[in-house]
């Protein structure tokens, strides 16, 4: 082998494994960053079959027990939900948006999408799951919308399923 060669191989090799490296450690930030979601099922004697990372958050259903967890850190302040489909009588999308002018035209801009749970009972508030907020996600959208309206459809079947049985 001459010396071009070689150099090429070890460069390659190296390539490789920075690849290699860089992608167990983001599964083990991914795995790390899951891990209370994991942990506040688990307390509830509940085990996570589905699961997302949104933003900020996490999004994860037991599918047996019918309890979407709902884990967020959003400017180092954590916060969870836990929500029962059974207390739910419907999920919907709801995207926050403004229009904004522009020399070429007006703009839409999204300033929030969120999953809105409603509650039977009119008196009580709907439960809100925020999948995009302007305020402290990035500025683009990176499939929010599309995440959002997959999640409304799995808790939509699921409230659908939970109705049939009542």
């Amino acid at each position: 082998m001459d010396l071009t060669t070689i150099i090429t191989i070890a460069i390659i090799l190296f390539c490789t494994a920075l690849f290699v490296l860089q992608s167990r450690k983001k599964k083990q930030k991914e795995a790390q960053l899951l891990q209370p979601l994991f942990e506040l099922a688990e307390k509830n004697n509940c085990k996570i079959s589905k699961h997302e990372r949104l933003n900020n958050s996490f999004i994860g259903i037991d599918e047996v027990a019918n309890i979407v967890f709902v884990v967020s850190n959003v400017n180092n302040i954590e916060s969870s939900q836990q929500i029962d489909l059974a207390d739910i009588l419907k999920c919907r999308v709801i995207e926050s948006s403004r229009s904004v002018s522009t020399k070429e035209g007006s703009i839409k801009v999204v300033d929030k999408i969120e999953l809105s749970l409603a509650n039977p009972d009119k008196n009580k508030p709907d439960t809100k799951v925020e999948f995009y907020n302007a305020d402290y996600d990035r500025l683009t959208l990176t499939g929010e919308v599309q995440l959002s309206e997959k999640w409304c459809e799995i808790l939509n079947d699921k409230i659908a399923e939970l109705a049939k049985v009542k």
